[in-house]
């Protein structure tokens, strides 16, 4: 084959008669049901929808007790037969005790919405029309005169031609009337000639009474009919005859009119034309029948001279070649008695008669129902083929059919699964399924033992290989464009695998590379490695160029050091002379590339600098989040204990009060990252190249050296929160401290830090012990920020408090944040 195939559909679309959608009502001219003499004709014993059959055999298995489905109804006898066999349907089904439901034949011809009647004024005028009162004609004379003339006929029946005088019209057919006037103009002009057209009908009344939707008097043109009445009265009542409806003229009987000769034939020759004060009668209606089912137009009728079934099968356009005849069924009304059913056999083989004979010897009478019930849908004589094949559907059994004629008809998809597939069959008696298989390569073979004889419903499902095996697979990873998993084709080779990977990258080490492979039993498993060179791989060389085997894993490597010279970086921002980003080169240190960036600018504060590591960032988060679950389980075992250890209910609506703050604030704290700062004391290029400042680069650094600030930062609980302009003169904690107002009362005095511009800490218990005049001498220099924490209240429990609170400081600093407790 050319390349895969995909299998064809065996289904089709559903099947409507040409020229139209599914059809929405019964065959028939349905109305709905009827009453005649009080017997209501779609009763339960009426008839329903069919019932959809239940599945036959394991491919469409079905309870027994499920529930008879119902057909849709928007499908007529013979759609639905056809779409059955367009499914290729292989269910057997009970019969449907009910049948579609009924309506009355011919009733929704008048439909609600002609009511209201349009007159007839684009109908050609006939030659035979009798002129009368009221009709206006046009007349266009021309020649020695021309004149156009609107004409009406008056009361006395007469024309009033000008310069002419009277001419008596009434009586006179359309045809004659150009004659009559040519004579009587001819007597006044000479040498002139015309042409007569209808303008307007005059408008006649008739009368209609009897069973119709309207009775009464009704003005209409005057061409109208039988029918064009009717229609304006809303059509005969369902209680109203269509077969013999009379039209009476001055007392007698003109016509009477069988509407099932227009309904079914087409015939209008009775549908005459109505004059002045005609009548038309609906009687009530007569006898009927009902008949439904497998029929052409399912329907009740009203029976006229109608007598037998063959008549009644007549009215129904005959039956449709899915109705069974060996079982009709007629409901029957024995008057004022009771109801009764009875079977017939309207076979012709059991009666050696055909089939109008046997149906002309079956007397109808009035309330009868016949049914004509479907025959075995079951589709039979065919064999199922399912699955991995090009066209898959049912295909007719022949004898001697064997799996091999079924599949040798270009049936076999590429890669089918040839060791095994599945034969359902059912079996007789009680037809239950049963699993055979078969080897489908044999079988092709036309090994007898394989090849298979079919028998009636087989199903027949070829597997396509991968349903069946684990496709073998190949890995490939590393320096190549595309690495991942690929399929293992048979003499598949390690030059093949990196063409479908997209090939090696720039980067990637040609003079070696591994292969993972995998030896397997059913009971072990071990792996070992195969070193290849590349480039002869590439080359063809048979002895690196390897087959590949299931479960191979080719590892391609960067070439070495590639990542180390090639792919770090480092960021210098600030008061650079040519801050950016900067190449960082195995082994550079830090005043390299401060050099490279030619050095700081005049504004440069080298106090402040900032030094963020990518390691040490990765390794300050690492102890921010160990920190933080220390924090939040201490606050847990404390929260236990609340209630056991409180002295007095202040104290412990306090301490809860203060546990819930801290539950707050590691809350927030879990949202912030380590900044991974370096504290770093820079200076001049010249001095800082021999300091041990001057570190080794990893890349992935950013150095930010800001211009000086000029300001003291104060924060926390003092009387004035606020940056301070740096003034030498006053230039230690105590000026600064007094500036801001001092400590409040709540603050805590004896937990007083400056937090450095170079990211250090020195609190008051550090300087308590070394300093000579205590912390409030501690210098304080630009970019430098004053912390005073709030002060704890010593609760009978809350004495080690500030050990939470001391965690929480200290992973505040790591993510270069100054955190104010309980503010």
């Amino acid at each position: 084959m050319a390349g895969p195939v995909a299998p064809m559909g065996s289904g089709f679309g559903p099947l409507t008669p040409v020229g139209g959608a599914p059809s929405t009502a019964p065959a028939g001219m349905g109305g709905g049901s009827i009453t005649s003499s009080g017997a209501i004709i779609n009763s339960s014993s009426a008839i329903a929808p069919a019932a959809q059959q239940a599945p036959l055999g394991p491919t469409t298995a079905q309870s027994p007790a499920a529930p008879v489905a119902e057909p849709s109804l928007d499908l007529s006898v013979s759609e639905r037969a056809m779409q059955e066999a367009a499914d290729g349907s292989q269910k057997a089904k009970p019969q449907a005790t009910a049948l579609a439901p009924l309506q009355q034949f011919g009733y929704n011809f008048f439909r609600g919405d002609a009511r209201g009647f349009a007159p007839l004024t684009d109908v050609p005028v006939s030659n035979d029309y009798i002129l009368g009162t009221g009709d206006r004609i046009s007349l266009s004379i021309w020649g020695s005169v021309e004149a156009n003339l609107e004409l009406e006929v008056n009361q006395n029946g007469d024309l009033v031609v000008p310069k002419v005088g009277t001419i008596h019209v009434a009586g006179v057919s359309y045809g004659q009337l150009p004659g009559v006037l040519k004579g009587q103009i001819g007597q006044y002009l000479k040498d002139f000639h015309l042409s007569v057209t209808m303008n307007r009908l005059r408008l006649v009344k008739v009368y209609v009474v009897g069973q119709v939707k309207a009775p009464g008097d009704y003005s209409v043109p005057g061409l109208s009919t039988v029918l064009n009445v009717l229609t304006a009265a809303g059509g005969p009542t369902k209680n109203g005859s269509l077969r013999s409806i009379v039209v009476k003229r001055d007392g007698k009987v003109v016509e009477t009119v069988d509407l099932y000769d227009f309904f079914l034939k087409g015939d209008k020759s009775k549908d005459i034309r109505l004059l002045p004060g005609d009548t038309m009668y609906v009687p009530s209606i007569g006898p009927v029948a009902g008949i439904a089912g497998n029929v052409r137009r399912p329907a009740i009728y009203e029976l006229k001279h109608e007598k037998t079934l063959k008549d009644l099968l007549a009215l129904a356009d005959g039956l449709v070649p899915t109705g069974y005849l060996q079982r009709v069924q007629i409901s029957r009304v024995d008057a004022h008695e009771k109801r009764t059913v009875s079977d017939i056999n309207l076979d012709p083989k059991a009666s050696g008669k055909v089939l109008d004979g046997v149906t002309a010897s079956v007397a109808i009478k009035d309330l009868d129902v016949v049914k004509i019930f479907p025959i075995d849908a079951t589709l039979r004589g065919y064999v199922r083929l399912d699955g991995y094949v090009l066209r898959p559907g049912d295909y007719a059994l022949k004898p001697g059919m064997r799996v091999e004629t079924l599949l040798a008809q270009d049936n076999l998809l590429p890669e089918y699964y040839g060791e095994a597939a599945q034969i359902i069959r059912l079996v007789a008696p009680d037809f239950h399924p049963e699993v055979l298989y078969f080897n489908v390569k044999q079988a092709m073979a036309k090994d007898p033992k394989q090849n298979l004889e079919l028998q009636e419903f087989d199903s027949i499902k070829i597997f396509s290989r991968w349903e069946m095996e684990e496709m073998p697979q190949v890995r490939i990873s590393g320096e190549v464009q595309k690495p991942g998993v690929y399929r293992l084709f048979s003499g598949m080779r390690v030059r093949d695998l990196l063409v479908f990977a997209g090939n090696l990258k720039l980067t990637a080490f040609t003079q070696n590379a591994e292969i993972t492979r995998t030896d397997y039993t059913k009971t072990s498993v071990k792996n070992y490695s195969i070193i290849i060179n590349l480039s002869k791989a590439l080359a063809g060389d048979p002895q690196h160029n390897i087959p590949l085997e299931k479960f191979d894993e080719l590892y391609i490597r960067k070439i070495p050091n590639w990542a180390e010279e090639t792919e770090r970086y480092m960021t210098l921002k600030g008061e650079f002379v040519f801050p950016g980003v900067y190449p960082v080169y195995r082994g550079e240190r830090l005043s390299s590339v401060i050099r490279r960036a030619g050095g700081y600018t005049e504004r440069a504060y080298l106090r402040a600098a900032k030094l963020t590591r990518r390691s040490v960032q990765e390794q300050q988060q690492k102890r921010m989040d160990e920190a933080l679950q220390r924090a939040e389980k201490d606050l847990m075992q404390k929260q236990a204990t609340l209630a056991s250890v409180a002295a007095s209910k202040e104290e412990l609506e306090s301490t809860k009060a203060t546990l819930e703050a801290l539950t707050k604030t590691i809350e927030q704290m879990r949202k912030l990252k380590a900044e991974g700062r370096i504290v770093l004391n820079l200076s001049a290029l010249q001095q800082f190249e021999d300091s041990t400042y001057n570190l080794v680069l990893e890349g992935g650094e950013t150095l930010e050296v800001p211009p000086q600030p000029g300001v003291v930062h104060v924060l926390g609980n003092v009387y004035n929160q606020t940056s301070f302009v740096y003034e030498p003169e006053m230039d230690d904690v105590g000026s600064y401290l007094e500036k801001a107002g001092g400590p409040t009362s709540d603050a805590d005095a004896s937990e007083i830090y400056v937090v450095r511009a170079d990211g250090s800490v020195v609190s008051k218990k550090q300087s308590s012990i070394w300093r000579f005049g205590g912390f409030d001498t501690t210098a304080m220099l630009p970019g430098d920020t004053l912390v005073v924490p709030q002060k704890i209240e010593r609760t009978a429990w809350l004495r080690d408090i500030k050990d939470i609170t001391q965690i929480l400081s200290n992973v505040a600093l790591a993510a270069g944040s100054v955190y104010l407790w309980f503010k």
